[in-house]
């Protein structure tokens, strides 16, 4: 994903707690609208626009420049502890446990990970199930050290990559590959993420479990994010507490369980479920993406808008929103 479209979609970052979504400090657009006018939208400039692209991703057009705030963060605290699979559930416990009361200087999420045995893998977390306790602070980086320390201490640790890095390494939070790969993804927020939940979703994804995913990830918001922002925009659902999210490779002898597996994690945290998505991590072709990303009035403002800066259709496929 681009930086655009990451803008689009929301931009729910590492940080994101602590600064909200990235796209709260966009200051301006440079779109080309389905009759081909090129149109500079700020809060002040085509103002029904700025609020539509800033969570709408392609309903209204192509963005060919933006304009951005850029934060004073310097250094973060940050990184990953990463476990062994068979402490899984002492983590995933102690993690939903930990996180209910931590600042919102304080980003973290949990994954339960089984990456391939591939270059650039790490040799302690390749070709086995581990679990990566992620974490981004800003402030005092002593007590950020300190906010940790339970979780460093929650089971011993086969890498931990925690510590004070320059932004341009914010990277290392998730430790994401870089390379293309045919993937398939699946999503939902949670109002909550309690001992419960975390032992439904061990039982679906942990030790034992022949889950097919590579990732499955529960991410901590709210903090800055839940807070209405200054320009308001078509991102919805700021209010939920967590994020859970299954990222399956599409390999020839699974492609067909994946999507059905990922299905069965999501069912498996129903009972916590709020039954929203955020732009940039419902599944893209779901015909009932749109009805789980926005709210029904984002619906109708969105469909609106591309009547009317796209009056023939001209985007129509993808990530859009129409009538």
């Amino acid at each position: 994903m681009g930086v655009v479209g990451f803008l689009t979609g929301g931009g729910i970052g590492p940080l994101v707690r602590t600064v909200g979504a990235s796209s709260d400090h966009v200051r301006a657009f440079e779109l080309v609208n389905g009759t081909g006018d090129v149109l500079r939208v700020t809060p002040d400039e085509h103002a029904e626009l700025f609020w539509g692209l800033r969570g709408g991703k392609a309903t209204l057009g192509i963005v060919t420049a933006v304009e951005f705030d850029l934060l004073p963060i310097p250094e973060f605290y940050g990184g990953a502890v990463y476990f062994d699979g068979a402490d899984a559930a002492a983590v995933l416990r102690g993690w939903a446990h930990w996180c209910g009361g931590l600042p919102e200087t304080v980003n973290t999420s949990v994954a339960l990970q089984q990456l391939p045995p591939l270059p650039g893998v790490p040799e302690p977390l390749a070709g086995r199930l581990t679990v990566a306790v992620r974490y981004a602070a800003l402030g005092d980086f002593a007590e950020a050290e300190r906010i940790l320390a339970p979780m460093r201490a929650v089971a011993p640790a086969l890498m931990d990559t925690v510590g004070v890095l320059p932004y341009a390494a914010i990277g290392a939070v998730h430790a994401d590959p870089v390379d293309p790969m045919p993937v398939y993804e699946d999503h939902t927020l949670l109002q909550s993420f309690d001992p419960a939940a975390a032992e439904a979703l061990l039982a679906v994804a942990g030790p034992g479990s022949e889950s097919v995913q590579v990732i499955v990830e529960v991410r901590q918001l709210g903090g800055a994010l839940a807070r209405e922002p200054r320009h308001r925009s078509a991102l919805c659902h700021r209010d939920a507490a967590f994020a859970l999210t299954t990222i399956g490779a599409l390999m020839p002898e699974i492609v067909e369980v994946v999507p059905v597996h990922a299905a069965a994690v999501i069912g498996a945290l129903g009972r916590w479920s709020t039954g929203g998505q955020l732009p940039n991590f419902a599944p893209a072709m779901d015909p009932g993406r749109a009805a789980r990303v926005y709210t029904e009035d984002a619906r109708h403002w969105l469909a609106a808008l591309a009547e009317r800066y796209d009056p023939t259709g001209v985007f129509r496929t993808g990530q859009v929103v129409r009538t």
